[in-house]
């Protein structure tokens, strides 16, 4: 479990997870306990992902908000996004806990939302884009900056951040390492197996 500090794996153990996944191509449900929620590709299915989860969970979010307004402290569920993402700082494999995040790559307004929901904080950040990062996406110039401020790069962690923010959720992301942010889509997809064995493994561990 390289990039998890001892202390977050049990404070990750001790929790109740929701893991929201792009594609079960990256995360069998069946690996672990916790609930998993596949929400497609990209931010505007994440959010719908996330939105939907809220509705069909809404008296159970009332009650947390009724807790916090009686000065009590709601232990929410750890909301998780989790899958693979590109990187030009780490290896292919590294798996990464982020608890610092980005809207980037094809919006004008560039917006950080940040979260103290571990008890090891990393201050890894995961910027998100509606594109995969790649040179046949992007101005080579831009994707060399990317890969060089950022600690990964993904397609939905923002928007599940903004969301859990707005609701005072408890949030962090495990991304396991696919690619350099320089590769084809059709590379990522050979490649997939390997990282979704490795994931697999992570969630099991950390029921």
């Amino acid at each position: 479990m390289s990039g998890i500090s001892e202390q977050n794996k049990e404070f990750l153990r001790g929790a109740r997870k929701i893991y929201f996944v792009a594609m079960k191509e990256e995360l069998d449900a069946e690996c672990t306990n916790s609930e998993v929620v596949y929400t497609g590709v990209g931010k505007g299915r994440a959010t719908r992902g996330i939105v939907n989860w809220i509705k069909e969970h809404w008296s159970e979010v009332e009650e947390w908000e009724k807790m916090r307004e009686n000065g009590q402290t709601a232990q929410t569920p750890v909301f998780i996004s989790i899958g693979t993402a590109g990187s030009g700082k780490h290896q292919r494999s590294d798996i990464l806990l982020l608890d610092r995040f980005m809207n980037n790559g094809d919006s004008f307004i560039r917006e950080v939302v940040d979260f103290h929901t571990l008890p090891d904080p990393t201050g890894y950040i995961c910027a998100s884009s509606d594109f995969f990062i790649s040179e046949h996406n992007f101005d080579a110039n831009h994707v060399a900056n990317m890969r060089q401020e950022f600690d990964c790069l993904d397609m939905e962690s923002f928007a599940l951040a903004n969301i859990c923010a707005i609701f005072n959720f408890r949030f962090c992301a495990i991304k396991c390492i696919s690619d350099g942010a320089n590769d084809t889509v059709e590379s990522f997809d050979q490649m997939l197996p390997r990282f979704r064995a490795q994931l697999n493994e992570l969630v099991a561990q950390l029921d």
